[in-house]
């Protein structure tokens, strides 16, 4: 079995802790997306942020999006998992190892940077998806009926 480099059973059973955490918590939110919601709903960008700060990938599963909320979320899980490598090898370095022990503090500073830029970009995907949600009935409509609409209106008005 791949160890992580962890060295003593707590931290083996802390790792798995929070592996199986996470792995719940994912459950218990996919759960909450499995029934079918009224399709006149308007998805708004506040709640597609608030459920991306939640939980990454969240904000996709908010916009139906589930392809990439699975994407993101498991390369948050895997640079999660490169930064506690890392981390357990800066911390329990031995001469034996694969890197210099340099390079192990510079691979989990690189994991953590990791960790941060994903988790905005979903954020900011989320977000954006959410705004842009209407855009194909608007692009679609025919314009010279949307500007016989708008004429009739102002004429209505004056």
């Amino acid at each position: 079995m791949y160890s992580l480099g962890l060295k003593n059973i707590g931290e083996k059973f802390r790792f798995r802790e929070v592996v199986r955490i996470w792995f719940i918590f994912g459950l218990i939110i996919s759960f909450g997306y499995g029934q079918e919601k009224d399709t006149l709903q308007i998805r708004t960008p506040q709640k597609a942020a608030f459920y991306a700060l939640l939980c990454p990938g969240g904000g996709q599963l908010y916009n139906k999006k589930y392809l990439k909320a699975g994407i993101i979320f498991a390369a948050e899980i895997y640079a999660g998992i490169k930064f506690n490598e890392f981390r357990v090898g800066y911390k329990y370095y031995k001469d034996d190892l694969a890197f210099p022990k340099h390079q192990y503090l510079e691979k989990r500073n690189k994991s953590a940077w990791w960790i941060g830029f994903i988790y905005i970009y979903g954020l900011i995907d989320a977000i954006v998806d959410a705004h842009l949600e209407s855009f194909d009935e608007i692009m679609s409509e025919d314009l010279e009926q949307s500007s016989a609409k708008t004429q009739s209106r102002k004429k209505k008005i004056e």
